[in-house]
């Protein structure tokens, strides 16, 4: 858990949704909003697996 909260690019995709939901919640509703969402999830999937990958881990476990 401790290397989910102290990385940067974890850190930086949870708070790039505070504005999305903004957006969504005030904005139109197109595709534009669509991809926006889309690409917040694929970066956020990417993001966990990167800090989750096992072969990288300095643990040693």
């Amino acid at each position: 858990m401790k290397k989910f909260l102290l990385n940067g690019s974890f850190l930086s995709a949870v708070f790039s949704v505070f504005g999305l939901v903004k957006s969504t919640i005030s904005g139109k509703r197109d595709w534009k909003l669509a991809l926006l969402w889309i690409s917040w999830i694929v970066s956020l999937i990417a993001i966990v697996a990167a800090i989750a990958d096992p072969e990288n881990d300095e643990d040693g476990e």
